[in-house]
């Protein structure tokens, strides 16, 4: 007879897929340089009123880079990477509960409270709350099998095309006067932004922040279900597949992937250069133009990435190289929440809010992101898991869980 709910146990060290954990660590840096440029200006209010970032020509230079080779690629690998965790979770718990499916909603719902805590009481660039929400559709799609999880990626696709062309319908004419209108209202919105976050007090701040981005964060929260769950359920296939645990017996359509997924990424890449550089100028559309470059590139490289790193990972030096990121992957969400109060804190716990500054924030992460890989690395030599991660299973279980290692 299969244990109750509350003596099912968390994955230990040993059962841990190593390449999963590298992956996530590198996810988080690419994150962290993704996010940079948000905790230092408002970006949101800039993105809802279609408002260009004023940048120095060295920064729009390294913003070309950062829309070719990070922007929407790393948050990517981490939605595709939670839909093989979901997986190899409930295929655990299964083994060891009835009570797998509340097991499961448990481990959402405190996932969900942590990214609703994080979203109003520090930053709006919380993923953690639509990950929690998509993750429960994510329980439909257990037991199913590839190909119809294959059948149901086809139909997100096409959604996802007429999602990106139905920005284009309409005249140029019309759009334009939408824009400029819009770009008019904003321009009093960014100066009130920057004023609450360089001079407001902490509850003024948090009263801001709650009426000019938690909301809106909310209303949008259906989309970024679709979008996380699309990811999902590719990760959900993979794991099915098989492709984590036997990688010898997969690696040659691994390396399918990584060639057919580079050669798909560079014709996005180029398009997106050559809108940066006004060579391509669609005029008023040039930024819904990148915008929905980046998404599909977003898509292609980030099967590049991981595809490269599975394959890097076969190789006793590139293993021993990338270790250190498992250290990271291993605390993924205590390390996404120190970035979030490191970035916070030094731009507007200081008073530096203001414009971004990629070159700036570039510098930072390169410091930040060895600094939390030395520090996951002591921290787990002596514990299980990160504090937050601790936090999270304890919850997710019922119990406490044993926090320090036997020795």
């Amino acid at each position: 007879m299969k244990n109750r709910i509350q003596k099912s146990s968390p994955i230990s060290t040993k059962e841990r897929i190593e390449s999963l954990d590298i992956i996530r660590g590198f996810a988080l840096f690419g994150i962290l340089f993704v996010n940079m440029p948000l905790f230092q200006s408002p970006k949101l209010i800039k993105d809802l009123y279609m408002m260009s970032p004023e940048l120095s020509p060295n920064d729009q230079f390294l913003r070309m880079l950062l829309d070719v080779l990070v922007e929407a690629k790393f948050f990517t690998i981490f939605s595709f990477l939670f839909g093989v965790g979901f997986y190899i979770f409930m295929e655990r718990a299964e083994n060891k509960t009835e009570h797998f499916y509340l097991l499961y909603s448990r481990r959402l719902i405190v996932l969900a409270i942590f990214g609703f805590l994080h979203l109003c009481f520090f930053w709006y660039g919380d993923i953690l709350l639509g990950y929690a929400l998509a993750g429960f559709f994510l329980i439909f799609f257990y037991k199913r099998k590839g190909k119809t999880i294959l059948l149901w990626l086809m139909a997100f696709s096409i959604a996802l095309i007429g999602l990106l062309s139905l920005s284009f319908l309409g005249s140029t004419d019309s759009i334009e006067q939408q824009i400029n209108s819009l770009q008019k209202e904003g321009e009093p919105k960014v100066e009130e932004a920057i004023d609450v976050y360089q001079n407001g007090s902490y509850f003024e701040w948090l009263s801001y922040r709650f009426s000019n981005e938690v909301i809106p964060i909310l209303m949008n929260i259906p989309s970024d279900i679709l979008t996380a769950l699309f990811m999902f359920l590719i990760g959900l296939y993979a794991i099915k597949r098989g492709i984590f645990r036997d990688f010898s017996s997969h690696k040659q359509f691994v390396q399918r992937v990584w060639l057919i997924s580079l050669l798909c990424s560079i014709p996005f890449s180029v398009g997106i250069i050559l809108l940066h550089v006004n060579i391509f100028d669609f005029g008023i559309l040039n930024e819904q133009m990148i915008q929905s470059l980046l998404i599909i590139s977003g898509l292609s490289l980030s099967f590049f990435y991981i595809s490269t790193i599975l394959l890097l990972l076969e190789r006793k030096k590139w293993k021993r190289i990338l270790h250190p990121f498992s250290y990271v992957g291993r605390m993924a969400l205590t390390n996404y929440i120190i970035q979030t109060l490191v970035g916070v804190g030094l731009f507007t716990g200081l008073g530096m809010f203001g414009e971004a500054n990629i070159g700036l924030g570039i510098m930072i992460s390169f410091i930040v992101f060895p600094l939390q890989m030395v520090l996951s690395f002591f921290w787990l030599k002596h514990f299980r898991f990160g504090p937050l991660e601790w936090v999270w299973r304890s919850c997710t279980y019922g119990e406490f869980q044993p926090m320090k290692l036997a020795k």
